[in-house]
């Protein structure tokens, strides 16, 4: 055991110590319970044996063995995760991955077992998009300063389709970076302007620069321009936010752009103190102008409503996918097909061509001949 946590003290990602220790604790702990106490690594199994067994352990995670307070089913991405450190602990320890067969592939029976959890999961609860609306009435109910800085920061979050975790304090551990003053840079006329410009909020443009990612992309930069609304401008919006922060003395190009200061002091903010003031504001809205209540907007709806409105003002797909950073088609999980303006003109547009001609078949014989 000893040799094993040093094994993954070394050679574990930063960041998954934490889950590798807990998988194999959870692991040992139930080959105990079911009498195997001198066999670790189930050297006295062949590998159909250990694949059974390991297909229990399975079983004991997805219905919440080790946490008996709770009633729902364990996702199944965390089932296969925790059987993956289980295996991945084997082999820095010099043993063969329990999960593969004998010619060296996945287990069929724990392959068969993951597609069956993954059938049966619960649908994932989306969070509905933010609308425009909601933006304006989350800046209408901000009074306290507090609540403005934190107006500003989910606004300005909306235009970059950010995740909570890269403008928020949140909990758990997050590779992606949060971001810092030195991360917003405004230009105006392709001069890059001084954070302590008074003009600043004239600027053409906002460039915000992601150092890391969780998709291990770094340094990414995106620029949104200026728009001639008064309040919904990511150029206004980011360059208040950075006023607010140079204009106190501890603040330095490593602050983080959700630090706020008061008497004195400063704070983190952090992403419960911003969702009871949206869900505030789309609660003032109501159910029947959205469609969906309070409880169905988080503060992944910025992204989502990015994404939405992106796709509703009938911007490319490839610009979306750019300016949310998104790697895949991943992003249509953030497209709500829910939404009424969804579907707008597709009717209409599919009768536009009703007399179309298919080419008839090609003849397979050489017209040479």
């Amino acid at each position: 055991m000893l040799a094993l946590q040093s094994a993954i003290d070394s050679a574990v990602v930063p960041g998954t110590k934490a889950k590798q220790t807990l998988a194999w604790s959870r692991y040992t702990s139930y080959l105990q319970s079911i009498g195997i106490t001198d066999d670790t690594y189930l050297e006295q199994f062949n590998k159909p044996q250990k694949h059974r067994i390991l297909g229990a352990f399975a079983t004991a995670i997805r219905s919440n063995h080790f946490n008996p307070g709770k009633r729902d089913p364990i996702k199944s991405d965390h089932c296969k995760s925790t059987i993956n450190c289980v295996a991945q602990a084997y082999r820095m320890a010099g043993h063969e991955d329990p999960t593969l067969d004998a010619n060296g592939k996945p287990s069929f029976i724990l392959q068969r077992q993951f597609r069956h959890f993954s059938n049966t999961d619960k649908p994932p609860t989306q969070q509905a998009a933010v609308t425009g609306s909601i933006l304006r009435k989350l800046h209408q109910l901000a009074t306290p300063n507090l609540e403005k800085t934190m107006c500003d920061l989910f606004i300005g979050a909306f235009f970059f389709a950010m995740q909570s975790c890269e403008y928020l304090s949140v909990t758990g551990t997050r590779r992606t970076k949060l971001l810092q003053v030195k991360n917003i840079r405004f230009f105006k006329s392709k001069r890059e302007q001084d954070h302590c410009d008074k003009q600043l909020h004239k600027a053409d443009t906002v460039s915000i620069t992601f150092e890391f990612q969780k998709k291990d992309i770094k340094n990414d930069t995106i620029t949104q321009h200026k728009s001639t609304d008064t309040l919904l401008c990511p150029v206004k919006i980011w360059s208040r936010i950075i006023k607010c922060l140079i204009n106190q003395k501890e603040t330095n190009q490593n602050t983080t752009v959700n630090t706020y200061y008061s008497e004195g002091k400063s704070y983190k903010i952090i992403g419960s103190m911003l969702l009871k003031q949206l869900r505030r504001a789309t609660k003032a809205i109501g159910k029947e102008e959205l469609g969906f209540s309070e409880n169905q907007i988080g503060l992944h709806s910025a992204r989502s409503g990015a994404a939405m409105a992106m796709y509703l003002a009938g911007i490319p797909v490839y610009i979306i996918m750019l300016i949310g950073r998104w790697s895949s088609d991943a992003f249509l999980l953030y497209i709500r097909k829910q939404v009424q303006e969804f579907s707008k003109n597709i009717s209409q547009n599919m009768i536009t061509n009703e007399n179309f001609f298919t080419i008839p078949t090609a003849s397979i014989e050489d017209p040479r001949i």
